[in-house]
Parts: structure tokens; sequence; C-alpha cells
């Protein structure tokens, strides 16, 4: 009843990207990602794992795993070019209501995600559904932004967005692409 996108990645048989080790921890995440066209490398052969994430991969991320749609809709955000990499994405994540932008024009797509950012987006995109989960086990629990609390407190819980360390959430803290 629609038009589908089929995408075919070619490769000489192995892993391409040579900054990410077997046994990194993060190694079958991205290799997941890469094999179903949700992320690309920085080049043809790195992904720079450690790399801090932009609000714009992260949309990207979620739109190719939608199928990458296309919505007539307006983009309301200045900053956000029409020719750009990320530009559908952002029109439809938008649309959808998964994001804001950082203020009624702008968007920030190049601006390194926060991980309460990366918590609201993640919740949005999922329905926003309700949690009984708090987040006084962190001794940072109580600095996330009003916007991200029950986004937080969702990722927490279901394991998406686990402490920096056994006690710290750092929610204004960067995301990296590996994370």
């Amino acid at each position: 009843d629609h038009d589908v996108t089929v995408r075919v990645y070619f490769t000489n048989g192995g892993f391409p990207f040579t900054d990410v080790a077997s046994g990194a921890w993060y190694y079958d995440a991205v290799s997941y990602v890469y094999a179903n066209g949700l992320m690309d490398g920085t080049s043809a052969t790195t992904f720079e794992p450690n790399a801090n994430m932009t609000r714009a991969m992260l949309v990207t991320i979620l739109w190719r795993m939608e199928g990458e749609p296309v919505v007539n809709y307006i983009m309301p955000f200045t900053d956000v070019d029409g020719g750009a990499w990320y530009a559908e994405a952002v029109r439809w994540a938008s649309s959808e209501g998964i994001v804001e932008g950082v203020s009624d024009t702008s968007f920030a797509p190049n601006a390194e995600i926060t991980r309460e950012q990366l918590a609201a987006i993640l919740w949005r995109y999922a329905g926003e559904p309700a949690t009984a989960a708090n987040l006084a086990g962190y001794a940072d629990g109580a600095s996330v932004s009003a916007y991200a609390v029950d986004a937080m407190r969702w990722c927490v819980e279901h394991g998406i967005i686990t402490g920096t360390t056994a006690a710290t959430l750092e929610p204004q803290g960067t995301a990296t692409r590996a994370q």
C-alpha cells in the first residue's frame, strides 16, 4: 500500500570500523546499528564511539527505525537547513511531538546531546509511558531538569540509561555515540 525504501550495504565481509574493538562493551550495539542502517560511521573505517552524539544524530536514528517517513509538516526550526542530511528526520520527529527545540525556532542540530535530552527524546518516542521509578539512589538525581524527570526515571527503570557511576547520572553530561 505504500512506498518502501530498501537499503543494501555491501561490505567485504568484515566489520569496517577499526576503532571498535571486538571486545569493547559497545561492539555488539555498534555492529547492530551499522548492519541495520541506523547509524553510519564517521568515515568508511571509523565509528568514533567516544565522540559525543549530536541532537541530529539521535533524531536520525529514530527516523531510520521508522523507515524514513516523509511528512508534510512545516519545519518550525530556522537552524535546520532543508537540504541537511538530518532535515527530514527533524521534520518527522517534530511533527510527531518527539522533539522540541531549544527554543521555539531553534533545534540546535549540531549541539552535543545531553543525557537528559536523550532520555526525553527516547521517552517521547516510546509514547511517554508512565513510570514508578525514582532517582533517589543517585546523588545527582535531583539535578535532572523538570522537563526530563519522568523521562529519566523511565530510562533508568528500563535500563536504557545507567549511571555513569553507581551513584551518579550526570543528566547534563553528554552522551557518546557508543552510549
